[in-house]
C-alpha cells in the first residue's frame, strides 16, 4: 500500500514526530524556515569559495552521463561548466561557515547529537545527483530558487544502481510523489526512501543530515577509549580454562567467559561516560 506525501502548514510537535514520522513517513513544511534564518545562511559565491579550500569536502555532479569530480577545485573551474545541468555540493559548511549553523538551531526538536553535517549544495536548472537513497536521515531546505522532488511511497530495501559512474544513481524508476520547493519549504526523507531533486532555477539547498554510528564503529571508538583512559582493559588470561579447550577447538564455556567478559564491559560506568562523550558535538 502507498502513502500520499503530507504537506504540513507547520512541523509536528515533537512527540508525534517521533511517534507518526520520525523513520516511518517523509513529509514537508510550507514555509517551515523563516527568511530572516536564511537571509544569513552562506551564498552560492562563498560556497564556491569554500570549495578551492584543500581541507573542505566538496563535489560538482554534472547529469550528463551522471559525472562527479571532487574538490578542491580551481576557480576557473566554474566557467567552464555552462549554464545548466550540474550541481556543486560541500559538506561541513557548518563547521566552515558560522552563521550557517545557526538553522541546525531551528531543528532542536530532532536528535541533534545525531547530526552529521550541513551540507549545502548549489544547483543550476537541470541540475540534481539523480534518484538515490540515503542511510541517514535529512532535512532538505530550500533557499533561493526551485526545485521539484520525488519522494518514494515507501522504503525500498534492493535498490539497483547504475553501473560504471562513481555516484550511486539508481537504474530504475520509484513510485513516489511529486513536489514542487519554494524559499523556505522543508523536505523530512528518512532512511532509505529513494528521492530525486532536479533544480528549475538557480538554487540553494541545505541539507541537515542526521547518521547513526555502525556497531563496528562504535566497538572500535570505545576500544580506543578504555585503552586511552587504562580501564576495564584487562588481557585475557584464561583463569577459568579447563581440559574442554585443550588442542585446537575452544569449549562453549569458553565462548560464554569471553562473551561476559564483553557485557561487563557494557554494563560498566564508563560505557555511558564514553557514549554521551562519542556523540557530543564540539565544534
Amino acid at each position: 500500500m502507498t502513502s500520499t506525501l503530507l504537506t504540513l502548514s507547520a512541523f509536528p510537535e515533537p512527540d508525534v514526530f517521533y511517534k507518526d514520522y520520525w523513520n516511518k513517513k517523509p513529509f514537508v513544511v510550507r514555509n517551515g524556515v523563516p527568511s530572516s534564518i536564511l537571509n544569513d545562511l552562506i551564498t552560492a559565491d562563498e560556497l564556491a569559495g569554500l570549495s578551492l579550500e584543500d581541507d573542505i569536502r566538496s563535489r560538482i555532479v554534472q547529469t550528463a552521463g551522471w559525472v562527479c569530480e571532487y574538490g578542491p577545485f580551481k576557480e576557473n573551474k566554474f566557467s567552464t561548466l555552462g549554464e545548466r545541468n550540474w550541481s556543486l555540493l560541500v559538506q561541513d559548511v557548518e563547521k566552515n561557515h558560522p552563521k550557517t549553523k545557526t538553522i541546525i538551531e531551528f531543528f532542536n526538536f530532532s536528535p541533534c547529537w545525531l547530526m552529521d553535517d550541513v551540507m549545502v549544495s548549489y544547483s543550476t536548472p537541470g541540475g540534481g545527483v539523480g534518484p538515490h537513497l540515503d542511510s541517514y536521515h535529512v532535512f532538505l531546505v530550500q533557499g533561493a530558487g526551485k526545485r521539484r522532488w520525488k519522494i518514494g511511497c515507501d522504503r525500498l530495501s534492493n535498490g539497483k544502481y547504475i553501473n560504471g559512474i562513481d555516484l550511486k544513481v539508481l537504474a530504475e524508476d520509484f513510485s513516489g510523489n511529486e513536489i514542487e520547493m519554494n524559499f523556505g519549504d522543508v523536505l523530512y526523507v528518512p532512511p532509505y526512501f529513494a528521492h530525486a531533486g532536479v533544480t528549475m532555477e538557480e538554487s540553494l539547498t541545505y541539507s541537515i543530515g542526521f547518521l547513526g554510528p555502525s556497531i563496528s564503529e562504535l566497538l572500535t571508538d570505545y576500544g580506543h577509549f578504555i585503552e586511552e583512559k587504562n580501564v576495564l582493559n584487562k588481557r585475557y588470561d584464561g583463569e577459568d580454562l579447563n581440559y574442554a579447550s585443550a588442542g585446537e577447538e575452544m569449549s562453549m564455556e569458553e565462548v560464554e567467559n569471553f562473551r561476559g567478559s564483553l557485557k561487563d564491559i557494557l554494563d560498566n560506568k564508563f560505557f555511558e561516560l564514553w557514549l554521551r562523550s562519542y556523540f557530543k558535538n564540539d565544534d
